[in-house]
């Protein structure tokens, strides 16, 4: 495995609305790697770059299947590119 097939990977910001239970991330673990750094604040790191849900609409409809989720339930937000600690940091909710 090449260094840019590391560290240029699709994550996925998701922000649940005030009233949307928390994610079952044991369920969803076949997505990627999660991590929860707030409440109703999750990050979702692709493990494979050719993984079908690196497109964002893919994604979409992947993760409502599985969460049971409308649209107005979550925000989500795609980010390419590779992963530093000044992306993390430059999130407005960390």
């Amino acid at each position: 495995m090449k260094i840019n097939d590391v560290l240029h990977r699709c994550q996925y910001t998701i922000i649940l609305s005030s009233n949307t239970p928390p994610l079952d991330l044991a369920s969803l673990s076949n997505m990627g790697v999660w991590s929860n750094p707030k409440e109703k604040h999750y990050i979702l790191t692709l493990t494979h770059n050719a993984d079908s849900i690196n497109d964002s609409s893919m994604f979409e409809k992947i993760f409502k299947e599985r969460t049971g989720l409308q649209s107005k339930d979550f925000m989500y937000e795609a980010k390419h590119g590779p992963l530093t600690l000044q992306r993390a940091v430059d999130l407005t909710w960390f």
